[in-house]
């Protein structure tokens, strides 16, 4: 640690930066003054961590100089010295903060046991500081994964919240440019119990530190998002290149076998939950891809392009028959499909390849993750361009597309899965119950055995609404309740209705409201 000594007598000085050096070596001698005002001005430059003064000296005695450090606001830690018994100065300094004092003459044993205490003292105020930084750290980073989740749920069309979101929990950067992935965890589960997210979070921000923002939580189950902003230029290229190096840092040093899912660069903040989406859709390309990839979402586009040879409107055919457990239903539509492939005699072994997997992976984009690990049926063993080459014609190919259909069904049967026409009153049945908890789009589906993606677009085509609005209606409408009959404070209220962070809660309460809580309640007095 380093000290400054100050006295008007140059025999002590020497004789303190002595003992100082021979008895106390953890600290070091920076600099030495002979009056309170040179003390002064070499205080303030050096910013020591301890200070030993003597009280009388001329132009500025011990005590004045030390009250002019404090109005400087000096962190430093004071010994005074003294050759008089004045109950005076003792009483002076402990207003000033001095609690340690050293008689002249100085004693060695007495100078190290003073500098011990003091140095004892420094240390555990500064790790009080570095827990309450810590503290403090994890306080913002929960709030800034709050905002995060809530713009990933929100969708492309509220621009002024998303950009308030961003700047109150000091997101956003002015001409900042912006991108997702989404990566997702698939073996080595024992590596996640013994050591949680950290591990593969410290590698996330030493291999993305060249961007100015790294945003990274964990979304559902084995899945981590990340948000990246960035001030300078930032091209997708680049982007997929630096991912590839952390899937290779990953797999290198954790030993984890991932996959990620690479949105595309976005020049505004609402374009964060597009290039999530891209993220989340290019994930599930996996199944062609392999289960140690990266997927950017510009890649598998060039793949849904070459494969679109059945209309949407079989394909969405199908996906009802999935969805209400029909297994005649979907074996007609196969054999439909099948036999409009069968009329396109130009179509390539490869194309027709990719044809079929494209109508599951369509067939199958509402299923979440746990249904697709869960379900050998459609596991990567049987799902890959591999496992599809084994049939030379169309015909076997139609054989296996239905009993892959089958395995579906079945596990969706055997898991209680609840058929389309029930799931939006259950889900909306499960937020009302559940409004106070943190429960993000992704743990919704999660809880339903859905894909988030999918959750997202069929939720507002049945409520005209998102599920962060339908959300956030219930939870100040439980807000506006406590409000009008409790005389609790409002943070209690804000954590009492789901919310961690009174502001945000705050500015959604007012967004809804057009008042913000304090003012509704005293709104509420004076009528």
């Amino acid at each position: 640690m380093k000290i400054i000594l100050v006295d008007d007598e140059k025999g002590i000085l020497e004789g303190l930066k002595k003992m100082v050096s021979r008895y106390i070596p953890e600290c070091e001698v920076v600099g030495t003054a002979h009056n309170g005002i040179d003390g002064f001005n070499i205080i303030q430059k050096w910013q020591p961590d301890i200070v030993i003064t003597d009280i009388r000296m001329p132009q500025a005695n011990g005590l004045e100089m030390i009250k002019m450090l404090k109005d400087m606001d000096s962190q430093s830690k004071f010994i005074l010295l003294s050759g008089y018994a004045d109950f005076e100065y003792a009483r002076r300094g402990m207003q000033l903060g001095v609690n340690f004092y050293i008689n002249k003459p100085v004693e060695e044993r007495e100078l190290r046991e003073c500098v011990c205490l003091v140095m004892e003292s420094i240390r555990s105020e500064r790790m009080k500081l570095h827990e309450i930084d810590n503290m403090k750290q994890d306080f913002q980073c929960r709030i800034q994964e709050e905002a995060l989740r809530d713009i990933l749920d929100l969708g492309n069309d509220h621009m002024e919240l998303v950009e308030e979101l961003l700047r109150v929990n000091r997101i956003y950067v002015k001409d900042s440019k912006f991108a997702s992935i989404l990566i997702e965890m698939n073996a080595n589960v024992d590596f996640l119990k013994e050591y949680g997210f950290d591990p593969v979070f410290r590698q996330i921000d030493l291999t993305l530190r060249q961007y100015d923002g790294v945003y990274r939580f964990r979304y559902s189950g084995s899945q981590i998002a990340v948000v990246i902003t960035h001030n300078a230029t930032l091209e997708t290229g680049e982007l997929v290149r630096a991912i590839h190096r952390l899937n290779e840092a990953l797999t290198l040093n954790l030993k984890l076998s991932i996959v990620i899912g690479v949105g595309t660069v976005k020049n505004r903040p609402t374009g964060i939950s597009q290039s999530f989406e891209e993220a989340r859709n290019a994930l599930s390309y996996k199944l062609i891809k392999g289960t140690a990839s990266v997927i950017p979402f510009s890649e598998i586009m060039n793949l849904a392009v070459r494969s679109k040879l059945v209309p949407e409107e079989l394909i969405s055919a199908l996906e009802a028959a999935i969805d209400n457990m029909d297994e005649h239903e979907c074996v007609v539509i196969i054999h439909e499909i099948f036999g409009g492939i069968a009329d396109k005699p130009t179509v390539s072994p490869v194309d027709l390849q990719l044809q079929c997997l494209n109508i599951l992976l369509m067939s199958i984009r509402k299923m979440s993750i746990q249904q697709l690990q869960q379900n050998e049926l459609i596991g990567r063993h049987i799902l890959s361009l591999e496992g599809i080459s084994r049939f030379e014609t169309l015909a076997y190919l139609e054989e296996w597309m239905v009993q892959v259909i089958h395995g579906i069904i079945a596990f969706k049967l055997e898991n209680h899965i609840s058929k389309k026409k029930v799931l939006i009153s259950e889900i909306k049945e499960y937020v009302t119950d559940h409004y106070n908890e943190p429960i993000s789009l992704a743990e919704v589906a999660t809880h339903f055995f859905i894909n988030p993606y999918y959750l997202s677009q069929y939720f507002k085509q049945k409520t005209g609404e998102t599920y962060l609005n339908f959300l956030t209606q219930i939870r100040v409408s439980k807000a506006k309740e406590l409000l009008e009959n409790t005389d609790m404070k409002i943070y209690e209220i804000c954590h009492e209705v789901g919310y961690s962070d009174p502001q945000h809660f705050a500015r959604m309460f007012e967004k809804l409201t057009g008042s913000k809580p304090r003012e509704y309640r005293k709104n509420l007095t004076s009528t």
